[in-house]
């Protein structure tokens, strides 16, 4: 059973995009503070929000796949997970530090940690599940006159990933969790779902 991780949008106050949040990367539970020296910081200073329009042409970046597992209460991984991988080599998720994650660890939140280190099998640079093929699978997008190469991209996820801190919860759809680690990263670095 080693995803631990939950469809969660977030509530309002933890600034995803779609539930009327603040509109900046910083105002996500668990989200670096943005700055404008990032390599992959915008260079106005406002973050994109994940699923918003990336243009007409976008441009995929190959080298980058978001993977979502959908939760399956009955399976080996019930709450599925949600991590990003890039070049294969390496990937991120956020996890529960402890092992087992109980009932009110998953409602009132328990301490979380970048890649399951602790407790599931992950290291600084690879998610247990790295590898594996999720249920949805997808190359974010930018767009087209992103003048970012994709190594500039990979660096931003890469410095959103080693600074992103705080609890792992779900509690029906509001808590900081895989989920909403996924779409803060997408969002903190201007990608876009296709």
């Amino acid at each position: 059973m080693p995803g631990v991780g939950a469809n969660d949008p977030g509530p309002p106050s933890a600034g995803v995009p779609d539930a009327g949040g603040p509109s900046d990367a910083s105002a996500v539970a668990g989200a670096p503070e943005s700055s404008g020296s990032d390599a992959g910081a915008p260079v106005d200073g406002s973050p994109v929000a994940a699923g918003s329009d990336c243009g007409c042409d976008p441009r995929p970046i190959t080298s980058i796949t978001m993977k979502r597992l959908n939760i399956h209460p009955f399976g080996e991984d019930k709450y599925g997970h949600w991590w990003f991988e890039m070049d294969g080599s390496e990937s991120y998720g956020w996890w529960p530090k402890k092992r087992p994650v109980g009932l009110k660890d998953t409602f009132f939140g328990t301490e979380g940690e970048l890649n399951g280190q602790t407790s599931f099998g992950g290291s600084p640079t690879e998610d247990p599940h790295q590898g594996d093929s999720g249920d949805e699978e997808f190359h974010p997008v930018v767009s087209k006159n992103d003048g970012r190469s994709d190594d500039e991209i990979k660096a931003c996820l890469r410095n959103f990933a080693n600074s992103y801190s705080g609890e792992w919860r779900w509690t029906f759809g509001a808590g900081q969790n895989c989920h909403t680690f996924q779409e803060a990263a997408m969002k903190h670095c201007r990608l876009c779902k296709p």
